[in-house]
């Protein structure tokens, strides 16, 4: 670790090793990027609270070749009993294999032998399809660290002193919940070159490995905060004290992942939020308010004017555009905001029912006017291209809603303070997510998205208004990534081994058809690589919403009070209803 970078932070945790449980949490990517990682901060923190853990933090080196070591004590991760990978990202995934390379750990599990760590992995990709890097790890942990990290913690203390084997050790591990061991699976697909009948044609488990893996989470997130612990101006938003609002959405977004697999929704109560604020503003920090869609908080005017009366300011990750008020806008404004952000993610009023967005184009103009007429200068604009059933009259509607607000807002804002504000859009191609109705949809061929950017930029960059559309290149590797099987860690290895971790510089000697994975619309009725996870949503219910999306039918929120729709049972758990104070005693 940079001896520099080490004495200006603040929060990290030193303990002596005293026979405890040696984990190297592992963030695949940099420093930076980690350290704005609110997850790695939780269980961070979660395991060190374990008085029987010792856990310490690593990150991808930024010089080629340099192994891994702890930031705490400098430690390589083979001195670690277990090596804990935090997956966010698809695109993280080659870094896997390229710390074990560097730390000169075997990089396949079945090579590890009984004095090496474990080596496991958690985090958001995981709870979505951990297949892609299956035959890296020993064992995934699919859920939330508030309910997995401590029964992890005891089970591997527990079987590690009874001397067992490897293979008994993780037979030990697969029958905890949550814990999902790979090579206790035998796994067989249908040839991506010459077809065949469905996709997995075999998963079968062995040696008592359960046939799926149960997702956990945090069923009464009431009074469990998960805020920044660890403070370091190197990090992206060092400047933000983060702290969660709320977990899993209302909505039902067809394209997101975490709409569906973070359900059901829960929020921390007021109360916790606003202790938790008082602490990033004692710290002379913006907060920073974290959640799927932090507009749904029951408590959020109260929260965002509680922080205002403090002196303080906040930065919303993310909002819906009928929360985009003058009021809320004039708090942000007055914390300093200069830009509003707004995601409409269609261009056209059909469009969005097809992805079960349920408003006009009037809505998005007003949400701009009430930011700008409160002081804000600058819109940026949140949309998908290539979405199932797009035409070019909704690729265009992105570009008329863009003007809309160029013309009829940002033109008569900017005679009257002299100067004219940017707007800018943010375009990123349509990519399938397991877990969502449109996790069988095909993507859209790189041809068309190009055609789609070259059409956007054409109508919009002589009017001024910028556009940032992601590489259709990229987009499309994300979506093989995302949508992969066991069969792609193949790629991956191939990558960091021989072409410096450029996956695209591997897929001409890769076997397999990528467009298999990512361009094809796969059959509802075939079995998924990813459907050995236990979300606790019902597949029927993701195939009619499929159907409703193509129909362009609206599907409507959650209501938690009543709603049993999609398997989660929401109605019979009162502990979820939003807005009920923490009962005490």
């Amino acid at each position: 670790m940079d001896r520099e970078r080490r004495d200006l932070e603040g929060g990290a945790v030193r303990k002596e090793r005293g026979g405890r449980l040696r984990v190297a949490l592992v963030y695949p990517n940099a420093y930076r990027l980690g350290m704005a990682n609110l997850g790695l901060h939780a269980v961070y923190r979660i395991l060190n609270d374990q008085p029987e853990a010792l856990c310490e933090r690593v990150f991808l080196p930024e010089s080629p070749g340099e192994p891994p070591r702890s930031e705490e004590s400098g430690l390589a991760l083979a001195d670690f009993d277990v090596v804990a990978f935090s997956l966010s990202f698809e695109d993280d995934y080659v870094h896997v294999v390229e710390l074990l390379l560097r730390a000169g750990l075997p990089v396949r599990a079945a090579d590890r032998r009984g004095g090496e760590p474990l080596v496991v992995a958690g985090g958001i990709a995981v709870q979505i399809n951990p297949e892609p890097v299956a035959p890296f790890f020993d064992a995934f942990l699919v859920g939330e660290a508030e309910e997995l990290a401590a029964p992890f913690v005891a089970r591997v203390r527990a079987l590690a002193g009874r001397e067992l084997s490897r293979e008994e050790l993780l037979a030990g591990l697969a029958s905890l919940p949550g814990a999902y061991v790979p090579s206790l699976y035998d796994v067989e697909y249908a040839d991506t070159r010459s077809g065949g009948p469905g996709w997995v044609t075999r998963f079968a488990p062995r040696e008592g490995a359960p046939e799926r893996t149960r997702r956990l989470y945090v069923a009464d997130l009431r009074g469990r905060p998960t805020s920044r612990v660890l403070d370091s101006p190197d990090a992206q938003f060092g400047d933000l004290f983060l702290t969660e609002v709320a977990r899993g959405c209302l909505w039902g977004c067809r394209f997101c992942a975490a709409g569906f697999v973070q359900r059901p929704y829960r929020e921390v109560d007021l109360e916790t939020l606003r202790a938790e604020a008082r602490k990033g503003m004692e710290r002379g920090l913006r907060v920073g308010l974290v959640g799927p869609d932090t507009s749904d908080h029951t408590g959020l005017d109260p929260l965002t004017c509680f922080i205002g009366e403090g002196g303080g300011t906040f930065s919303p990750s993310s909002l819906r555009v009928d929360a985009i008020t003058p009021a809320l806008s004039r708090r942000m404004a007055e914390g300093g905001e200069r830009s509003i952000t707004i995601a409409p993610e269609a261009g056209t009023e059909r469009m969005r029912r097809v992805i079960n967005k349920d408003f006009p184009d009037d809505l998005v103009v007003r949400a701009a006017e009430n930011a700008l007429s409160q002081g804000m200068a600058h819109v940026k604009m949140y949309f998908m291209c290539g979405l199932p059933t797009e035409t070019e009259d909704d690729v265009l509607g992105m570009a008329r809603l863009a003007l809309r607000i160029r013309d009829e807002v940002m033109m008569r804002y900017a005679k009257e303070r002299g100067r004219m504000g940017r707007i800018t859009l943010s375009v990123n191609p349509f990519v399938p997510k397991p877990w969502t109705p449109f996790q069988w949809a095909p993507m859209c061929e790189e041809k068309r998205l190009k055609e789609k950017r070259r059409l956007l930029e054409k109508t919009l960059r002589p009017r001024g208004v910028d556009v940032d559309f992601l590489s259709p290149r990229e987009a499309t590797l994300q979506s093989l990534l995302s949508r992969g099987d066991r069969r792609v860690a193949d790629l991956l290895e191939a990558a960091a081994r021989d072409h410096g971790g450029d996956v695209r510089k591997a897929l001409p000697a890769w076997p397999h058809d990528p467009a298999w994975f990512a361009g094809r619309e796969i059959p509802v009725e075939d079995r998924l690589p990813w459907d050995f996870i236990d979300q606790g949503l019902e597949k029927r219910f993701l195939a009619r919403e499929y159907r409703r999306g193509v129909g362009a039918k609206i599907t409507p929120k959650c209501h938690v009070e009543t709603c049993r729709a999609c398997g989660l049972d929401c109605a019979g758990h009162p502990e979820l209803r939003p807005g009920l104070p923490v009962l005490q005693g």
